[in-house]
């Protein structure tokens, strides 16, 4: 009985953990806040990303989610006016959000494969 209230006890706090450190997770560098618009996920595959364009409105939060084998970014491009950049998402990761805070274009690459370019267009 002992045994079983522990590992209750145990799986309840690991629970407990897991949840806070999803719900506390930083942002990646760039511009964000404000809007709380509802998000979109740009997938990568066989090192291409997908939709693009991505058409949102403006306060739109956006993720990548990484199902290639190896590691990528989703980086502004530095002509872009709203510069913004995942940092590593790791092979089968999704990265942190980016709120589009700005209405226009702003293209954008994987800083490790140079074939690799996407775009945002913010209404």
């Amino acid at each position: 009985m002992r045994h079983t209230m522990l590992f209750t006890f145990g799986l309840a706090v690991t629970t407990a953990l897991l949840v806070l450190v999803g719900c506390s997770k930083s942002s990646p560098t760039g511009p964000s806040g404000g809007g709380g618009g509802t998000g979109n996920v740009v997938t990568i595959s066989n090192s291409a990303f997908s939709p693009t364009p991505l058409t949102i409105p403006k306060g739109t939060t956006v993720t990548w989610k990484n199902t290639d084998s190896m590691n990528h970014t989703a980086t502004a491009d530095n002509s872009s006016a709203f510069q913004f950049d995942t940092g590593d998402i790791a092979a089968g990761a999704t990265s942190g959000g980016i709120t589009f805070t700005q209405a226009g274009t702003f293209e954008y690459h994987c800083t490790y494969h140079s074939s690799m370019h996407g775009k945002v267009t913010v209404q």
